[in-house]
């Protein structure tokens, strides 16, 4: 069976989804024996359409899709598949399913995703994740953490994920599930106000 690389994010230049598709195409080029084994899952929220900066980001992003699977796509096999809609659903069937989840902002709040992956991942999903993400600090133990601007390091992270031994994944997915659900949401609050206020 193939192998799910998977992302959900809304489509803002913060969550770094171009560079993540080309950390997923540096893969498929550094290591051949996964084409035709991987496929990236990529669900991109529209967001704020309104403004031209997000409407071009967005056509970037099916863009450089569509140039990956061109370049790499088999009639047999299509390395990406994006979906550019609000499907919270879809969403969470991609989590119960994914062998990595790659949450890889170049800034962010707390990131949710990262969160919600662990907690929800039938099997035991690698968690590739940013230096600059929210849940880093909770998280990092058991994740696959890298610079959010360095592409290379970013696909080398994803081959790591894919030949994790599955009970190592399952494990490690169990301490990031522990791990995300040990603050109630009010406490993260308190302390972000905390860290602003000092």
């Amino acid at each position: 069976p193939r192998r799910i690389v998977m992302r959900v994010d809304r489509t803002e230049l913060s969550k770094n989804i171009v560079r993540g598709l080309y950390a997923f195409r540096r893969l498929l080029t550094d290591h051949p024996e996964w084409q035709g084994r991987v496929v990236h899952l990529a669900f991109a929220y529209p967001s704020r359409q309104d403004l031209a900066a997000y409407q071009e980001y967005t056509a970037e992003v099916a863009e450089v899709a569509e140039t990956v699977n061109a370049e790499f796509g088999t009639p047999a096999w299509t390395p990406v598949v994006l979906h550019v809609e609000d499907d919270f659903a879809r969403s969470l069937a991609a989590y119960r399913m994914a062998d990595v989840a790659l949450v890889n902002p170049t800034r962010d709040g707390m990131n949710l995703v990262a969160k919600e992956v662990p907690v929800v991942s039938d099997e035991g999903c690698a968690l590739v994740l940013s230096r600059e993400a929210g849940a880093y600090a909770e998280l990092a133990g058991d994740a696959l953490t890298v610079n959010p601007y360095d592409i290379a390091e970013t696909a080398r992270a994803l081959h790591q994920a894919l030949i994790m031994p599955k009970a190592e994944r399952a494990e490690r997915c169990g301490r990031l599930a522990d791990a995300a659900t040990a603050l109630p949401p009010a406490d993260w609050f308190l302390e972000q106000l905390e860290v602003l206020r000092a």
